[in-house]
């Protein structure tokens, strides 16, 4: 595993070894004992299928319930995005974004204090998500993906009805000054 610094504090790349045979492949995408930036242990998983062009996110939790989360695409490509909200951070308000897919092998390690999300590039895009705290829907927050200042993919996107009544950006900031 190789472990890559962004811009953007504790927030990581994690490069894979893959083990290849006659049989195929195989990654270990979690192992506790060498995962030091995955402080708490892994409370729960998911593995999200999306099709083209869906968007999850951009989704925190608050308080005691804040996640990290280690990302990695098994299937298809994805944009990761994770918005910097940490209002003492030197990158608070910046954008990290990358093109993840189940051939590059590589995982982003996202800390507490960053809403994250994702847009699947391909059909079947296969997402596993590994997060330090459970989900409680009580203290879960967001921002519509749309109103961040990235150029989105040109392909028609899809969100949940519950996202598409997230805040905007600037409504999202104005509530938390």
């Amino acid at each position: 595993m190789e472990i890559k610094k962004t811009d953007f504090k504790d927030l990581l790349e994690i490069k894979f070894k893959k083990h290849k045979d006659s049989r195929g492949s195989l990654i270990k995408i979690f192992n506790k004992s060498n995962s030091t930036k995955f402080k708490n242990q892994c409370y729960e998983s998911y593995l999200s299928i999306s099709k083209k062009g869906s968007i999850r996110g951009l989704h925190g939790q608050s308080g005691k319930y804040a996640q990290d989360k280690l990302v990695y695409c098994i299937r298809g490509e994805l944009l990761e995005i994770a918005l910097d909200i940490r209002k003492s951070s030197k990158t608070y308000g910046k954008i990290y974004k990358k093109k993840i897919n189940s051939k590059n092998a590589i995982s982003v390690f996202v800390p507490k204090g960053f809403l994250h999300g994702i847009v699947a590039l391909e059909d079947q895009t296969t997402l596993v998500t590994y997060c330090s705290k459970p989900y409680n829907p009580t203290k879960e927050y967001g921002i519509r993906i749309d109103s961040i200042n990235i150029n989105l993919p040109k392909i028609k996107l899809y969100s949940s009805k519950k996202d598409k009544k997230l805040p905007t950006l600037n409504e999202f900031l104005k509530k938390i000054k």
